[in-house]
């Protein structure tokens, strides 16, 4: 094949990739291929039309010919990082995107996917390094920030200071791409009128805020609020009924951009906007643009936004005591008696007896997300194990599956003195129920270190397990504390690292009391941190409030 026709065949090739026309694309790399089966671009590409479709498999089958061909290629290294990291083999990820960093220190993907992969072995403060080396290639990739900020919640030397800056630098940034945007606005100012509430959903089957929607919404007050949800989901698909069905409205905004949803939302007279997912940046633009006369961040949150148009964020006096950390938010802080709340299981399998009273021993237990099981979690954890004869520490997520994962982490643990028996891993549980029932395993949670527990704290609570955890200092640090404390368990929240460890030792040592906890403990979060309806009357109350200041201002 001529060197100039197989140009622009590859260069069409290419561009129906980019299209999303991935069957084009796969027939004109196949034909290259049956007239060169060593051409390497080819057989690279056609790797990541499979790897498009979610076959990383043979995705990395093929990139790796194409390196077999062709070493010296940055691309091939670090696309293929990323098919590692899909094929959940971080170890490998990092070997080719070190490979692609060192043929071109200027890949921003290479540094980016580097910065995935260690991040997912828990290396929060080497990722957050990558994750800022990539911006410095391209300050404008959204997912290169919105990693960074969200890793850095996650990283033991970073301070609340340090984590608010960077999210000031990035709604800085975005701000003057933006410009000067016009905020009045026409809506009736009438203090007690109905209002008209808007929930932001982007990408919505990608992440749990759902989870924490689904018990308030049916809460509201419909003759007080008119509730508008607008958002789309990645795969195109249809809005969740049972999530939907107590709203008055869905919008899909798929095709929308920030702007053009925000003057979307302005034209359909809103005049609150709750933002309940702003834990990605990424999902945070539209609050650069005047939607609404009130923008709220509140439920699904890490940190402040960065941007001075969110008006208010939604907090607690747990995760935010009165005259400590204003300094530290964009938002004007409204403190509820609790932060959020968590949906009750519907399906969730009755709480089992102690596993402690039949085994013998302590089973210590962890559902979180291995990233956040940094060096300084795994030095205190393999502590505990070493205070506690005979006892065992249940770890279990779906990254567990790959044995490249579980060896990381038992090294971790063997490096402090802890035998790889000690060490209970399992991965990835179809289904709710069974999922659920895996904390029927657990004696004591240990929350991680220093981005504690979300979802998983609710859940673990929910199944009668309570939470060895500390007063961390920032907001995720403090929300399974918050939790314990407001269920009247402060024997089990620390308020030091050295004195989680001498918590852990002494709640173990007491099984009676761990039994009588075990059996109280889903009654009392019932009527607490899973009580919707309470929660729902005192986020109206705020909303109201917060209208009313408005109307008077």
């Amino acid at each position: 094949m001529a060197t100039d026709d197989k140009e622009v065949i590859m260069r069409t090739a290419l561009e129906c990739q980019r299209a999303g026309r991935l069957d084009e694309a796969e027939t004109i790399y196949r034909r290259v291929l049956e007239i060169e089966p060593d051409e390497p671009d080819a057989l690279h590409l056609l790797g990541m039309v499979h790897h498009a479709r979610g076959d990383s498999l043979a995705a990395a089958e093929l990139i790796g010919k194409a390196i077999s061909v062709n070493k010296e290629v940055a691309d091939y290294h670090g696309n293929l990082a990323a098919v590692a990291l899909a094929l959940q083999n971080p170890s490998a990820a990092i070997g080719h995107a070190n490979t692609a960093i060192s043929l071109d220190p200027a890949f921003g993907d290479a540094h980016y996917n580097l910065g995935n992969a260690l991040f997912a072995l828990g290396e929060t403060e080497k990722a957050v390094q990558c994750f800022s080396d990539a911006i410095r290639t391209d300050e404008s990739n959204d997912s290169y920030w919105a990693n960074f900020l969200f890793a850095l919640n996650f990283a033991p030397g970073a301070a609340r200071e340090v984590v608010f800056k960077a999210n000031r630098r990035w709604g800085e940034a975005l701000e003057l791409a933006v410009g000067r945007q016009d905020r009045t606005f026409g809506n009736d100012r009438s203090p007690d009128r109905k209002l008209r509430l808007a929930y932001y959903l982007p990408e919505l089957e990608g992440h749990v805020t759902p989870r924490f929607l689904a018990p308030m919404l049916p809460c509201h007050d419909r003759t007080q609020f008119h509730i508008q949800v607008y958002g789309y989901r990645r795969d195109g698909g249809p809005a969740p009924r049972n999530l939907f069905d107590h709203v008055d409205g869905w919008t899909d905004v798929a095709h929308l951009a920030p702007a053009d949803l925000a003057r979307l939302m302005t034209h359909d007279g809103v005049d609150i906007l709750i933002h309940p997912c702003t834990f990605k940046a990424r999902y945070r633009s539209l609050l650069a643009f005047p939607a609404a006369p009130l923008q709220i961040s509140a439920i699904n949150l890490v940190s402040s936004t960065g941007l001075t148009g969110a008006t208010h964020l939604i907090t607690d006096h747990y995760l935010d005591p009165p005259g400590e950390t204003e300094s530290f938010y964009t938002e004007e802080p409204v403190r509820l008696s609790g932060f959020n709340v968590y949906r009750q299981p519907e399906d969730a399998p009755q709480v089992d007896m102690l596993p402690a009273v039949t085994n013998g021993y302590v089973t210590f237990g962890s559902l979180n997300n291995p990233i956040k099981l940094t060096p300084v979690t795994i030095a205190l954890w393999a502590e505990i194990l070493g205070r506690v004869p005979g006892s065992c520490l249940f770890l279990k997520h779906r990254a567990f599956d790959s044995a490249d994962v579980r060896d990381r982490f038992s090294a971790q643990f063997q490096d402090r003195g802890i035998a790889t028996n000690r060490l209970v891993f399992e991965g990835y549980t179809r289904g709710a129920v069974d999922y659920l029932a895996a904390y029927n395993k657990i004696d004591i949670g240990l929350d991680p270190l220093p981005f504690g527990g979300g979802t998983t704290s609710y859940e673990a609570i929910w199944m009668g397990v309570p939470i060895v955890t500390t007063w961390g200092d920032n907001l995720m640090g403090r929300l399974t504390a918050q939790q314990m404390s407001r269920l009247g368990h402060i024997e089990f929240v620390a308020d030091s690292a050295e004195d989680y460890a001498d918590r852990a030792v002494a709640v173990a040592g007491n099984i009676p009391a761990l039994v009588e906890v075990r059996v109280s403990l889903r009654q009392k979060a019932a009527e607490t941190i899973f009580n919707a309806d309470a929660y729902m009357r005192e986020f109206e109350a705020a909303l109201r409030d917060l209208w009313a200041g408005y109307c008077a201002g």
